[in-house]
């Protein structure tokens, strides 16, 4: 076990279960980005929300945690936050979550009463050229080029055919080529963090990960729709890009002062219309 890595988590969770940072607000509808993705640019989360909005006119952003770090971490803290989540969302009058994160689309399921929708079909069916802005946008600017990219798929969505179809959907509403590795879709290869195995076993983890990376051309840039898969990818040297920072505008900053900004003002910049 890489002890190291457990106070640096203890505190993440502490953190992101302390009540100012979990930011449910009273509407049927939420757009859940999971912690990674509020690290973002506010303005991708506001640009998706947008989107979101136009089948779920009501939906608004909730900024919070799922708890998966704790669940394979902190087993004997976890069902008090899984608890505290439960009663926030009831609470809140919550019966639907659109999730980006798909560690937070599994750890979300099983809330009685509540229905888990990952955003990517969503976008895929309600998008269209106009609404992007990032590399892959529709009116490229003069001499711009796109730089050559190799897809991901992270290993929680290898039983999801529909949404690996709704990524790919998208990569083609970018206009941009994007190259698959060997092992893609239901046969793609783990990052090497699934279950907090970077904490867990590093070790193992390294190795996982050295795999994968066997299967992408060093010029490659890496785009996935995980953010951890990314951050681990990242941390090998490697340059990567979300997919929601392909379609709205790669992020300028990352880090947790955006997502405390969310956090607190999401009213400042994340309004639906």
């Amino acid at each position: 076990m890489n002890s190291s890595g457990i106070p640096g988590m203890a505190l993440h969770q502490a953190i992101s279960f302390f009540s100012p940072m979990m930011s449910v607000p009273e509407t049927p509808a939420v757009f859940w980005p999971g912690c990674a993705l509020l690290n973002l640019d506010p303005s991708i989360l506001k640009k998706t929300l947008e989107i979101l909005a136009r089948t779920e006119p009501e939906i608004r952003l909730a900024a919070g945690c799922c708890g998966q770090p704790s669940f394979f971490l902190f087993p004997e803290k976890y069902p008090a936050y899984r608890k505290k989540l439960e009663h926030r969302l009831k609470k809140s009058g919550v019966k639907r979550i659109y999730t980006a994160c798909p560690n937070c689309t599994r750890q979300l399921h099983g809330i009685c009463g509540i229905q888990v929708i990952p955003i990517w079909s969503v976008l895929a069916g309600t998008m269209t050229r106009k609404d992007l802005c990032g590399p892959g946008k529709a009116c490229p600017e003069a001499g711009e080029t796109a730089p050559g990219f190799i897809w991901h798929d992270p290993c929680p969505t290898r039983n999801d055919p529909a949404g690996q179809q709704a990524v790919r959907a998208l990569l083609r509403l970018s206009g941009i080529p994007v190259m698959e590795p060997e092992h893609t879709g239901p046969r793609t290869l783990c990052c090497g963090n699934f279950h907090m195995l970077h904490t867990l076993e590093p070790e193992k983890s390294a190795r996982m990960r050295a795999r994968r990376l066997e299967e992408f051309p060093a010029d490659r840039i890496i785009l996935s729709s995980c953010q951890g898969c990314l951050g681990s990818f990242k941390g090998q040297g490697r340059e990567t890009l979300h997919l929601l920072e392909l379609l709205f505008g790669k992020s300028r900053k990352q880090g947790w002062k955006n997502r405390i900004f969310v956090t607190l003002c999401p009213g400042i910049v994340l309004r639906s219309r």
